[in-house]
């Protein structure tokens, strides 16, 4: 790569994204390689000597790190390290980037690293409010989530000085004064909200939040009239129905939660609004029929495991829409 020019980086760019949607093995680490490498050389020279757009190759990268570094050694399972670091990377480019520190404050608060967590959600809120209209800006309840994780990272460190402070205090035979129970309290108030609104629900009903356990008997519940289900774990994203279940890859989840999104709507999905979640796009931005038509095809063949091939209806050439069948999306809140 290193030996290649900025024409041939650019052919093998192009070469990859259309790896990418047809989600061939290791692609999307190469592109995002070869769009980190493309920044470098371009960063070196001065717009006026060049003819690349290197704002739209940023822009892109963003768009790999956040949505997809975790799954960098396969489409199907996510790896919180992999995560982790693309995060990182995300804010080299763009540091108000609020969901990346919003993401790398959860991580870090689930890790006990308060303090570490502490300045992630204090630069997610300081971000999304200089950049409230950036497509990388806090949902409403995201953003009440990241004060309440800021005040409980906040706390848990008065928790951790404090016991140090009691304990040199017992060393001199004094008495710290301060008041533990009370910290205590509004800790566990909080870990209860937190933990009670950790998933969002999708439903042909709409959007509500729910905890691990209720997610888990919703999954687990046994009902007359079974929903589909798609479900977005820690590890990896699958289509569950009927007991049975069956994994998808990134793209075919992302796409069939965003059919299932419409279909709350009342409306039908247009394939301009899914060419956000591809890499490819021909000169005029749209993405190509052969890699929309087949990446339905791949999705639809994963339903048919499950008997549900005829759960996503074409209507003409670019309009998808879902058949009558009660569903859910379930999501962690940070990852919606």
């Amino acid at each position: 790569m290193l030996n290649m020019s900025l024409e041939e980086l650019l052919a093998l760019r192009e070469e990859l994204q259309i790896s990418v949607d047809e989600e061939k093995s290791v692609s999307l680490s190469a592109l995002i390689g070869v769009e980190e490498e493309l920044l470098r050389r371009l960063a070196r020279q001065k717009k006026s000597e060049s003819p690349f757009d290197a704002k739209e190759i940023q822009k892109a990268l963003i768009e790999h790190l956040l949505h997809y570094g975790a799954y960098m050694k396969t489409y199907y399972k996510r790896d919180l390290i992999d995560d982790q670091k693309s995060l990182s990377k995300v804010l080299k480019y763009d540091r108000g980037n609020a969901l990346a520190y919003y993401r790398l404050g959860i991580y870090a608060y689930r890790k006990n690293f308060y303090v570490t967590a502490v300045v992630h959600f204090n630069n997610a809120l300081k971000s999304h409010e200089r950049n409230a209209h950036s497509p990388y800006s806090l949902s409403e309840q995201q953003h009440y989530q990241v004060l309440l994780y800021l005040q409980n990272s906040t706390l848990k460190v008065a928790m951790e000085t404090e016991d140090m402070i009691r304990k040199v205090a017992e060393t001199r035979d004094e008495k710290s004064g301060l008041d533990l129970p009370t910290i205590q309290g509004n800790i566990v108030h909080q870990e209860v909200y937190l933990q009670s609104h950790t998933f969002t629900v999708l439903s042909e009903n709409g959007i509500k939040l729910a905890s691990a356990d209720e997610c888990k008997d919703l999954i687990d519940k046994e009902v007359e009239n079974s929903p589909l289900i798609l479900y977005f774990s820690d590890d990896q994203q699958s289509i569950i129905y009927q007991k049975e279940e069956v994994p998808l890859t990134i793209l075919q989840a992302t796409i069939l939660k965003r059919i299932l999104l419409h279909h709350t709507e009342g409306k039908p999905v247009e394939k301009a609004e899914l060419a956000d979640l591809f890499a490819s796009h021909d000169q005029v931005g749209k993405v190509p029929d052969a890699i929309y038509q087949k990446a339905l095809t791949r999705l639809k063949k994963q339903l048919n495991k499950l008997g549900l091939s005829e759960v996503i209806i074409e209507q003409g050439v670019e309009n998808l829409s879902l058949m009558n069948i009660p569903f859910l999306c379930i999501q962690r809140i940070e990852q919606s």
